[in-house]
C-alpha cells in the first residue's frame, strides 16, 4: 500500500503540549493544600510530583507511538479486548477500599482500568469496522456481533461502579456504528434500550448514582453531593472574568473537595476567571476539530475510526467535567483531560493523541470514498 508522508498535525500538537503545561501548572495551586494535609506539612508538591512520575512514562510512550506504525496496532486490537476484560475482573475481585474496585495495583503502580479499557474499545471498533466495512448495514455483523464484545466490558466499569465512564463509552461506541455504517433506527433502538438497561440497574442497586441525581434536581437533598456542586458555583461566581489571581483560591482551603481531580475547572475559574475557562474549553474543540479534519484526510478507514473514536473520548470527557462543575450535569467521576490528577488517564490520553498525530503524517491511497461519505458530510 502506498504511503505518502505529510508533516504532523502542529495545532493539535501545540493544543495538547500547552494544555498538559497549563494542567501542571494550575494542579500545583489546586492541590498544595491537600498536600501538605498529607504529608503532614511537609511538602507542597505531593500530588505535583506523583503527576511527574506518571508524566515521564506518558512521554515516552507518546515518542514512541507518535512514530509507530498505527496500523500494526490492528494485530492487537482482539488481545487488549481480552486483556481489558480480565483486568477489569481481577480489579473487582482483588479487594477494595470503600464501594470502588476502580484501581488495579501492582505494587507500587496503580492504574484505573477503564482508561485502558476505553483505548481497546475504540481500537477494536476501528479494527472491526475496517474489516467488515462492507456488512456494517445488517443486524448481526453490523451491531450485534460488535456489541457482544463491548457490552461485558461496559458491564463490568458499571460494576465498579463508574456509571458514568460506561455511558461516555457507549455513547462512542454507538457514534462510531453509525459511523461505520449502521442504520439511525437500529443505534436509536439499541441506545435506548441500553440506557433503559442501565437506568434500571441504577434504580435496582440504588447505587451512588441515583443520589447524584437527586442533587442534580435539588442541590439540598443529597447531602455532600449537593455540597460540592453548590461550592464549585462559588468559586465560579468568586472568579468573576479575570480571577481571583493565580495561588488565590478560597475553594481549594477545605471548602471544595477534589480540587485536584473532579472540580479542577472550578480552580482554573476562580483563580483565573471566565476568559481562561472559555480558552481552556476552546482547547478542547480544537482538538475534536483536528481530529476530523485528520479522518477527512486519510483515506483508511482503521485510520478513519481511530481518529474520531480518540478525539471523541477526549472532548466528552471533557465536557461532562466542565459541565459538572457549571452545574449543568449530575456530579460524576470523570477528570479533565490532561488537567486533572491521574496518571492512568493522562497516559492513555496521551498515547491517543500520539496515534491522532501518526495517523496525520500518512496519508494512504485506499479508495473508501463513498463509504466516507458519513464522515465528510
Amino acid at each position: 500500500m502506498n504511503i505518502k508522508e505529510r508533516k504532523q498535525d502542529k495545532w493539535l500538537l501545540w493544543t495538547v503540549i500547552l494544555l498538559t503545561i497549563f494542567g501542571l501548572s494550575i494542579l500545583f495551586s489546586a492541590s498544595w493544600i491537600k498536600s501538605l494535609e498529607i504529608t503532614d506539612g511537609a511538602s507542597r508538591m505531593y500530588f505535583l510530583q506523583n503527576q511527574l512520575l506518571k508524566f515521564i512514562p506518558g512521554i515516552i510512550i507518546f515518542l514512541i507511538a507518535s512514530h509507530f506504525n498505527y496500523r500494526k496496532l490492528q494485530y492487537l486490537a482482539p488481545v487488549l479486548m481480552v486483556g481489558s476484560f480480565l483486568l477489569l475482573v481481577y480489579t473487582r475481585v482483588q479487594g477494595c477500599d470503600g464501594d470502588s474496585c476502580r484501581w488495579l495495583s501492582i505494587g507500587p503502580i496503580s492504574f484505573q482500568t477503564s482508561d485502558l479499557a476505553r483505548f481497546s474499545v475504540i481500537l477494536f471498533l476501528a479494527d472491526y469496522i475496517d474489516r467488515n466495512y462492507k456488512y456494517m448495514h445488517q443486524f448481526v455483523k453490523g451491531i450485534l456481533i460488535p456489541l457482544c464484545w463491548v457490552l461485558p466490558i461496559c458491564l463490568m466499569i458499571i460494576m465498579q461502579p463508574d456509571n458514568s465512564t460506561a455511558i461516555i463509552l457507549l455513547t462512542i461506541v454507538f457514534a462510531l456504528l453509525f459511523i461505520g455504517g449502521v442504520s439511525l433506527p437500529q443505534i436509536g433502538t439499541i441506545g435506548v434500550l441500553s440506557v433503559g438497561a442501565i437506568g434500571i440497574f441504577i434504580l435496582n442497586n440504588k447505587n451512588y448514582a441515583l443520589s447524584r441525581i437527586l442533587s442534580f434536581l435539588d442541590p439540598n437533598s443529597a447531602g455532600n453531593v449537593g455540597y460540592q456542586s453548590s461550592q464549585a458555583l462559588i468559586g465560579l461566581r468568586q472568579g468573576g472574568v479575570t480571577g481571583m489571581g493565580i495561588g488565590e483560591s478560597i475553594q481549594k482551603h477545605s471548602y471544595l473537595p477534589e480540587t485536584h481531580t473532579d472540580f479542577i475547572f472550578a480552580i482554573i475559574g476562580e483563580e483565573l476567571g471566565f476568559i481562561v475557562g472559555v480558552m481552556v474549553m476552546i482547547a478542547y474543540i480544537v482538538i475534536l476539530f483536528r481530529a476530523i479534519q485528520i479522518s477527512k484526510k486519510s483515506n483508511d478507514i482503521f485510520g478513519i475510526i481511530l481518529s474520531i473514536g480518540f478525539g471523541l473520548s477526549i472532548t466528552f470527557y471533557a465536557l461532562i467535567n466542565i459541565g459538572v462543575v457549571i452545574g449543568v450535569i449530575p456530579v460524576t467521576g470523570v477528570p479533565l483531560p490532561f488537567i486533572s490528577y491521574g496518571g492512568s488517564s493522562l497516559i492513555i490520553n496521551l498515547l491517543m493523541v500520539a496515534i491522532l498525530l501518526n495517523i496525520s503524517k500518512a496519508q494512504r491511497k485506499f479508495k473508501v470514498k463513498k463509504w466516507r461519505l458519513r464522515v465528510d458530510g
